[in-house]
């Protein structure tokens, strides 16, 4: 398991041990043992009173979140945390599947190769219009013309 997964879930653990016994019972002791048998055995953070004054790793908090949801709320109050989470994680997948639209649409595709096919084009020209003004430089027409000279005066 992911190393900070295992930091996280000893942080959650010694949060559990600073709760009252009646909010602990309400945590499913399979829950509570699959956290100690998960946790990082060599990390050792110390966590006190008042939490909202301790640094957190974000996943203690998203665990809390659960536990707090699924555990020790009430029932209406989990059913609106689940609707809330769900209208959330709606939201998020909307947002994935538009910015993976803008990303692929095979539309954009299409016009992006055409306008790498011009530019492709525009450079190829400009690339052969460099290599004509190279072999138009004035000593290579002055080597030109000698050797134009020296051909003409073997013929003679």
């Amino acid at each position: 398991m992911k190393q900070e997964y295992r930091k996280a879930f000893t942080e959650v653990n010694e949060i559990i041990q600073l709760m009252p016994e009646e909010l602990v019972d309400k945590i499913p002791s399979k829950f509570r043992v699959m956290l100690e048998e998960e946790e990082d055995k060599d990390y050792h953070p110390n966590i006190k009173e008042p939490l909202e004054e301790q640094k957190l790793k974000e996943e203690t908090i998203i665990i809390l979140g659960l536990i707090y949801r699924d555990f020790l709320c009430s029932p209406e109050e989990r059913k609106e945390l689940q609707e809330k989470d769900a209208k959330e994680l709606q939201e998020v997948q909307m947002a994935m599947e538009q910015e993976i639209r803008e990303k692929y649409n095979p539309d954009d595709i299409f016009k992006n190769r055409k306008k790498n096919n011009s530019e492709g084009e525009q450079s190829h020209t400009e690339n052969t219009s460099m290599i004509v003004l190279q072999e138009e430089k004035w000593y290579q027409k002055i080597f030109q013309i000698i050797k134009k000279l020296f051909k003409k005066t073997k013929v003679e």
